[in-house]
């Protein structure tokens, strides 16, 4: 029986123009009259996971910055993480040394630029909160700053990827989000383990769980069971990933409870 499901949001659960459909909030409704809770796993920050809360009018578990926190649906904290100044600093100065790019350092639920231009902006209507201009990042870093996340922006990301796992191969985890955008982690923090950290506290195994994503962000949750569910949209190396591929988040949650239901007349 599933008893959890855990939805990415940009490109699932969350369309281009920040909206939830109807027809997802009349599903989640449906989820949780099975008994099913529900959690959120995305790139976002925590901030921006409430904004969207709020939509739905429902609690949820929530994983935001891609693992780096994991918090209940009683605003219990069960991770947060980090990385050391000294490597955050090393990663953003490899970044400034290209030209190709564009870099947002994520610190205390806030997303930081050094200089807010029109790439930035274009960014930033995206999302929920203003970026805020730092002009002395690297120096901030130097001095003791410790970012969860370093975004990098650009047309050829995965060559920035390559090139920083062979750089930091022990400091780092790298992931593209959506195209042309990668999220830069500490090492060791994905959705994969941080879901994993959530089931160890609700006591509950990878066969309970079910998740829905759209980027190879998702696939280290994808990884961690059967119950995996894929945006038609995505990109064909993310849907081979996983088990099902649906349309939309009302379409997995349907099929989430049709399957718990075939699960039920079997036991009896």
């Amino acid at each position: 029986m599933i008893k959890l499901i855990v939805s990415d949001l940009d490109g699932t659960l969350l369309n281009f123009n920040k909206q939830v459909t109807d027809e997802d909030i009349d599903a989640l409704k449906r989820a949780n009259e099975q008994n099913i809770t529900f959690a959120i796993a995305t790139g976002r920050m925590e901030p921006e996971v409430l904004e969207v809360l709020k939509v739905v009018n429902d609690r949820f578990h929530r994983i935001s910055q891609n693992g780096a926190f994991v918090i209940t649906n009683d605003n219990e904290v069960l991770h947060h993480a980090t990385f050391s100044p000294a490597i955050a600093h090393d990663i953003y100065k490899y970044t400034r040394d290209q030209n190709d790019i564009i870099t947002l350092v994520c610190h205390d639920n806030t997303n930081y630029a050094e200089k807010i231009d029109e790439h930035i902006e274009r960014i930033q209507g995206r999302m929920f909160f203003p970026i805020v201009e730092k002009p002395n990042l690297l120096a901030e870093m130097k001095e003791g700053m410790a970012p969860t996340k370093i975004i990098i922006g650009g047309y050829d990301v995965q060559k920035h990827e390559k090139n920083l796992l062979e750089l930091f191969p022990t400091q780092l985890d790298a992931f593209v989000s959506e195209e042309n955008c990668l999220d830069v982690m500490p090492k060791n923090i994905s959705k994969g383990n941080a879901i994993q950290n959530l089931l160890n506290h609700l006591n509950l195994s990878t066969d309970e769980i079910a998740c829905i994503g759209d980027s190879f962000n998702d696939i280290p949750m994808f990884k961690l069971t059967a119950n995996s569910y894929a945006m038609s949209e995505a990109h064909p190396d993310v849907k081979k990933e996983a088990k099902y591929v649906v349309n939309s988040v009302s379409e997995a949650i349907d099929h989430v409870i049709n399957q718990n239901q075939l699960q039920e007349n079997v036991v009896l």
